[in-house]
């Protein structure tokens, strides 16, 4: 990474751990100013403290995205400290049990898409004022290889949701593109940062992509090249960064 984000403002959603946290990680060290935003707000700001150890710039904030007005107070911390909003990561989510989908109860189905889908709108509509006064900005909303595949180990309210990420990407792209406001997804394929695997589905999966189980790193390098100049004539995409689970677009 080469700097290529100085003074840079980046929010990132769910940047407690897993997925979010190297996203965060990420683009304080290429020279962001990073917001953190989670529920986990002692986990976030230990993700934010151990960034400034490194003399980087990061802070941390609560965030429930289920809530519009949690939402609409980071976006404005982030304009209170830093006066802008360059980028937002709308990674925040919730993983969903595996089960038969009429068995799934209306609180774990409203749980899910909450989340999931109306989240990352609550926090994108709550940016979009700032971006567009500037008329600039890139959001990036963490999607997922589940909007495309069915797996019986994959809950349909998660599949649902993650695919209705990829509906808002291609839809508000072309509201936003006038604005100078670039709108894509990124949907990853298994990283290790959810529920982990059991040794045995690890090795086959192993066996059936060649490529493995990537980690959190190509998630975060995809950002960073939809956030920086290398992005500049990518909208409404959906990038596949899944080592081959699925493959396509």
């Amino acid at each position: 990474m080469n700097g290529g984000l100085d003074g840079a403002v980046v929010i990132v959603t769910g940047g407690a751990q897993g997925i979010g946290e190297c996203i965060a990680t990420f683009f304080a060290r290429d020279g962001a100013q990073v917001l953190i935003g989670d529920i986990q707000e002692q986990k976030a700001s230990l993700v934010a403290a151990r960034l400034r150890e490194e003399s980087l710039v990061a802070e941390s904030a609560p965030l429930d995205i289920r809530d519009p007005g949690s939402a609409a107070s980071l976006m404005a911390t982030a304009v209170d400290r830093w006066g802008r909003i360059d980028v937002l990561v709308n990674n925040a989510g919730l993983d969903a049990p595996p089960g038969e989908p009429w068995a799934i109860g209306e609180d774990e189905w409203r749980a899910v898409v909450d989340t999931d889908l109306s989240g990352p709108w609550w926090c994108t509509r709550a940016a979009l004022p700032h971006m567009m006064a500037r008329r600039a900005g890139r959001i990036i909303f963490i999607s997922s290889g589940s909007a495309r595949i069915g797996d019986p180990y994959i809950s349909v309210a998660y599949n649902a949701a993650k695919a209705g990420l990829t509906g808002l990407t291609v839809g508000l792209a072309v509201h936003l593109e006038p604005y100078g406001i670039l709108v894509n997804a990124i949907a990853p394929g298994p990283t290790g940062t959810g529920t982990p695997m059991t040794s045995e589905e690890r090795a086959g999966h192993e066996r059936a992509f060649p490529l493995g189980v990537g980690g959190p790193e190509p998630v975060a390098h995809a950002c960073l090249y939809l956030a920086k100049e290398s992005g500049d004539w990518v909208s409404g995409s959906v990038l596949n960064v899944s080592g081959g689970w699925w493959r396509g677009f």
